[in-house]
């Protein structure tokens, strides 16, 4: 009997030991994962204001033969990016990538003291320095490529909106790009219906595609028939992106006189517009902010859509444009500089 007494004596201690030091490890190993995971949201944080802080441009002053123009100050820039959306997977994980190409971009450039705004519309296939992210956004180098591949880096979210901003910053001679929104292609036949539909005249060939788009006539174009008409570009005519960016400028043009007449008519379009598009798209901006910049927007005069010049060549495997520098110089310095003063 005292033996047994002895025995529990003697393993109590060593038993409360034991789980004494389980305690700790759990403790410990559960202070270390939260610690990890704290640094790992501390790097992606860090990564995002970096990218926030580069996608805002650098550029203040444009020297062009011995004359300093400034930046103007009275612009504001948002970035509409136009994904070409096959699936929400990932195609390489440990490159942090997607597969969401951004197959149509539109820069708006809001003049506040002209009461105007000004739609720059970019190749896709515009060559230009693009930065790779890797794991948790981090930066891992730039190379050159289509300025539609900067949203292929990322998670398909802001991320990758950021670093489509930077590419498009950078292209643009360094030019402040302040805000984005991205909207994947299929919310076109949705945003076509809800506008009533847009009348288009068909110039190419869609007969492989959608013969109900005939060729030389004027359509009105609805549900699906919207999206073959701004996003297809094989099998129609030459495959060219310059010929469908045509398309797209047309199409965006009848686009603009649709919502122009509905957010003149009915003081409720502005936020039912942004609330219809919200599950289709990725922005800074809030949906009030979008209905209040669609409110400010509509007593503006639209001065038009403007391209920049160059020439689309065949590279090892894709179609590759390659910008008029003098164009592309022209145009900066008209939308976004004005001469320094003395």
């Amino acid at each position: 009997m005292n033996r047994a007494r002895k025995s529990r004596k003697t393993n109590g201690p060593i038993v409360l030991t034991i789980l004494l030091l389980v305690v700790i490890g759990v403790g410990l190993f559960g202070i270390h994962r939260w610690q990890r995971q704290q640094d790992e949201r501390a790097a992606e944080l860090a990564a995002a204001a970096e990218a926030e802080e580069d996608y805002l441009g650098k550029r203040l002053v444009l020297t062009v033969d011995g004359e300093d123009y400034a930046l103007r100050s009275d612009l504001d820039t948002y970035l509409i990016i136009g994904l070409d959306k096959f699936t929400d997977t990932l195609s390489d994980p440990s490159y942090h990538t997607n597969n969401q190409q951004a197959d149509f971009l539109f820069l708006m450039v809001v003049d506040k003291t002209a009461k105007s705004y000004t739609a720059i519309h970019l190749n896709r296939d515009a060559m230009t320095e693009i930065q790779r992210l890797g794991m948790s956004g981090k930066k891992i180098g730039t190379f050159t490529g289509q300025l539609a591949l900067s949203h292929t880096f990322g998670s398909g979210e802001k991320d990758s909106c950021r670093n489509t901003v930077l590419a498009v910053s950078r292209y643009l001679l360094d030019v402040p790009v302040e805000h984005y929104f991205s909207l994947t292609m299929d919310a076109i036949p949705m945003l076509n219906d809800l506008v009533g539909g847009v009348t288009v005249h068909i110039d190419d060939d869609f007969s492989a595609i959608d013969p109900s788009l005939e060729q030389g006539k004027d359509v009105r174009l609805k549900g699906q028939q919207a999206l073959t008409f701004v996003r297809s570009r094989h099998h129609v005519d030459d495959g060219s992106n310059l010929s469908r960016m045509n398309r797209q400028r047309e199409y965006v043009r009848g686009l603009y006189e649709q919502i122009t007449k509905l957010l003149q008519e009915s003081d409720s379009f502005a936020r039912s517009l942004a609330s219809h598009l919200a599950d289709f798209s990725v922005s800074d901006l809030t949906t009030t902010d979008l209905a209040n910049l669609a409110d400010q927007l509509k007593d503006y005069r639209f001065a038009g859509i403007r391209t920049i010049a160059g020439e689309a060549k065949l590279g090892e495997k894709y179609i590759e444009f390659y910008t008029d520098e003098d164009a592309l110089q022209s145009l900066v310095l008209d939308l976004f500089f004005q001469k320094a003063k003395a």
